[in-house]
């Protein structure tokens, strides 16, 4: 009898941390439960869980290799409320120094003014959502000097960023369309962005339904609940 108690404890116990468990900011280096909780613990929005993540199936991945991009990005950093237009390369097709500079500054951390040189991929891919859409893009979050030095945010290989007139939903499928492998890409649909990251293998998606202004950067912190290594 008392055996029995014990396995079905032990049950009980597993199941609950699954749907708890943390992959502390989710770097892709282990799968992530879906975090799901009830109403009293104001966890769930409209059905759905707050955070839901996975790792990106190889089907999902593109198989052909990218085109390189026209280089030229316009951005609108909308924590300073700066406007920035660069191209990111020479003539020779090398990268352009004070372009990566002025844009390094430009990501700069909202809250210390610290900047840090970014991983010039993730300006390339930005430079390819430019050149699909036309249009100028809105830097929400760039870099982070923070203690949560998991983020990719931290490390500068990250940025939240939105399109006006563009749905998040339809910006969120081309960056997908974009992924060979190595990305990180978050919606964040009451927050109204999109994270991309650039970041080693394999890639990571996620959904995060926070609402705007839940953290500092546009991430919710004051949850305990996983988060996305954004």
């Amino acid at each position: 009898m008392r055996k029995s108690i014990w396995i079905a404890a032990a049950l009980f116990l597993g199941t609950a941390a699954l749907g708890t468990a943390r992959a502390d900011e989710q770097d892709g280096s282990r799968p992530t439960a879906t975090v799901a909780k009830g109403k009293k613990g104001k966890k769930r929005h409209k059905g759905h869980p707050i955070l839901s993540g996975r790792l990106a199936s190889p089907d999902e991945l593109r198989d052909e290799p990218l085109d390189k991009p026209s280089g030229k990005i316009e951005l609108y950093a909308v924590n300073f409320g700066e406007a920035l237009s660069v191209e990111l390369y020479n003539e020779d097709g090398s990268f352009n120094p004070d372009s990566l500079d002025q844009l390094n500054h430009f990501w700069r951390c909202k809250r210390t003014g610290t900047e840090k040189a970014i991983d010039p991929r993730l300006y390339e891919m930005l430079s390819r959502v430019y050149d699909h859409f036309g249009k100028r893009i809105e830097l929400v979050s760039g870099f982070r000097n923070q203690k949560r030095t998991s983020s990719f945010h931290f490390h500068g290989s990250a940025s939240d960023i939105r399109i006006p007139g563009i749905p998040d939903k339809v910006l969120h499928t081309f960056v997908e369309s974009l992924d060979t492998g190595g990305m990180g890409i978050g919606i964040y649909p009451r927050a109204g962005f999109v994270h991309v990251d650039i970041r080693p293998e394999p890639s990571y998606r996620w959904t995060d339904y926070s609402p705007p202004g839940s953290s500092d950067m546009g991430h919710a912190h004051k949850h305990k609940k996983p988060q996305p290594n954004t």
